[in-house]
């Protein structure tokens, strides 16, 4: 085949490519941030590297055989019973007690795991750990407790159990204020102090625990979010620093770092006393020239790995045509990815695909046309998801966006969501929505105007729509333009 049929640039989903990402992985800031443990929350939105800064900061701290990396990634559905009987007919104070001393426990108990598993080939050789691995390996594996299966599972069987001793104890008829006692006999299988204190006896002869906890916003899409999982949340992350505190008294290191979409977080944050006051690293782009060199990385690495200092106006013409329609071509691309890199990767894979496809030796006009085309519609059906994820009531709202002209007037916007059966108290909460996920851009005298133009603060375009009242106008955002048929101002 061509050079273009063999160009590998790697997989938009960087779940698939764990085994590649190392070779063209940007580091940065917020990755060093994240190595440096400075930061107890990785908040992105869907496609914007959490994943990939989660794989590669995890493979490059477990290098080190004396750290201990325990990555967690479990599905929504464990905690939805747990929720649904248990969370729901708690008093606030008792939920918090109770999922805080939850995460805790699984939390402790994960790193045991972790600590038993890698240590279990050599510790009958290496007279340092034998005893240490002898008295956790006792105290981890008890009767009433089961530890087969991975974390899942684990997650699972523990959040049963406990719904099981709730409803035996207590029922679901009314609200209960549980006593942290009560918390104790109700949680706790394990002799928990035993337990901590063996593990940190333990890693005394370690570096440092690193938790890595991705996937807990997974799961909320089907009825959105709500106070509880704000709840789940915020308790995750302070059982999390509780247990680092705990172990820094006894010089041991731990870090706990929970990788949630920041959409999502700033939604379930809003009414938190605590709300801005974690230690962030925000994976939001608003720099052209990053994704640029994003590209140029993987580029480099499926044509040339020798020549790693080209740029990438020298790499894209063995590929790409240069312009398209006036514009450099990448630059074409960047404007239509809403500033997110696995964005900017589907497009020029779909237009690979598409020149591969008929044998074209470098991606002409027509893949590009068609690539833009195919790339639109996926990202109509994600963000409507995404949309819904989070409000759930303005599900099918881009899609009355069909057939609607670039640019809309105020009341034209309010119209087409109103169409979609939106009720009005909540119409220009939906707008603000369009707006925050850059599905519409605000039309200013000197350029369009969307939110990652403006540091992804909705506020500075709000207050820009206020001051032009009625006379505010708004443009679709060109990525769009293809799957909604949305008419061009030309």
């Amino acid at each position: 085949g061509t050079q273009l049929q063999s160009l590998r640039i790697g997989d938009p989903t960087a779940e698939n490519e764990m085994t590649t990402l190392s070779s063209y992985f940007l580091q940065t800031d917020q990755y060093t941030r994240t190595l440096k443990g400075d930061v107890n929350l990785v908040v992105g939105r869907k496609g914007s590297g959490k994943t990939a800064l989660f794989i590669q900061a995890r493979d490059e701290i477990r290098s080190d055989k004396r750290n201990i990396v325990v990555d967690l990634k479990p599905e929504g559905y464990q905690l939805l019973k747990l929720k649904e009987e248990i969370l729901t007919y708690l008093s606030e104070g008792s939920r918090q007690h109770l999922i805080t001393a939850f995460w805790e426990y699984l939390l402790l108990l994960e790193v045991a795991y972790k600590l038993l598993e890698k240590d279990k080939p050599i510790y009958k050789h290496n007279h340092l750990i034998t005893n240490l691995y002898l008295e956790l390996e006792e105290t981890y594996h008890i009767a009433d407790f089961s530890a087969e299966g991975d974390f899942s599972e684990r997650l699972l069987t523990l959040s049963q159990r406990i719904v099981g001793e709730y409803q035996d104890k207590y029922g679901l008829d009314h609200l209960h204020k549980l006593t942290g006692e009560q918390v104790t006999e109700l949680l706790y299988v394990h002799d928990i102090r035993l337990l901590r204190s063996r593990i940190s006896a333990y890693l005394e002869q370690k570096r440092a625990v690193w938790v890595f906890f991705d996937n807990l916003d997974k799961g909320w899409s089907t009825h959105g979010v709500d106070e509880i999982d704000a709840i789940v949340l915020m308790c995750l992350i302070n059982a999390g620093r509780k247990i680092e505190r705990d172990m820094q008294k006894q010089n041991r290191i731990f870090h706990c770092i929970v990788f949630v979409r920041n959409d999502v977080y700033e939604h379930l944050m809003q009414n938190s006393a605590d709300y801005g006051k974690e230690m962030r690293a925000v994976l939001d782009w608003t720099d052209p020239d990053q994704l640029r060199e994003i590209l140029r990385l993987r580029l480099i690495s499926g044509v040339d790995k020798t020549n790693s200092t080209a740029r990438l106006d020298q790499v894209i013409p063995i590929v790409c045509m240069s312009h398209y329609k006036g514009d450099e071509t990448v630059d074409y691309m960047i404007n239509r990815s809403l500033m997110r890199p696995r964005n900017l990767i589907k497009i020029f894979s779909h237009c690979r695909g598409f020149a591969s496809n008929f044998n074209h030796e470098r991606i002409n006009e027509d893949d590009i046309e068609k690539g833009i085309a195919a790339y639109s519609e996926d990202l109509l059906l994600e963000l409507d998801r995404e949309l819904t994820d989070v409000f759930p009531s303005s599900k099918n709202v881009l899609y009355h966006l069909l057939d609607a002209n670039a640019k809309l007037t105020k009341i034209e916007l309010y119209t087409l969501v109103k169409e979609a059966g939106v009720i009005e108290s909540v119409v220009y909460k939906i707008i603000d929505f369009l707006l925050y996920y850059g599905v519409v851009g605000l039309i200013t005298e000197t350029k369009d105007m969307y939110i990652y133009d403006v540091n992804y603060d909705l506020r500075k375009l709000e207050i820009r729509i206020d001051r032009a009242g009625t006379e505010a106008q708004f443009c679709v955002n060109p990525a769009f333009w293809p799957a909604l048929n949305i008419k061009s101002p030309n």
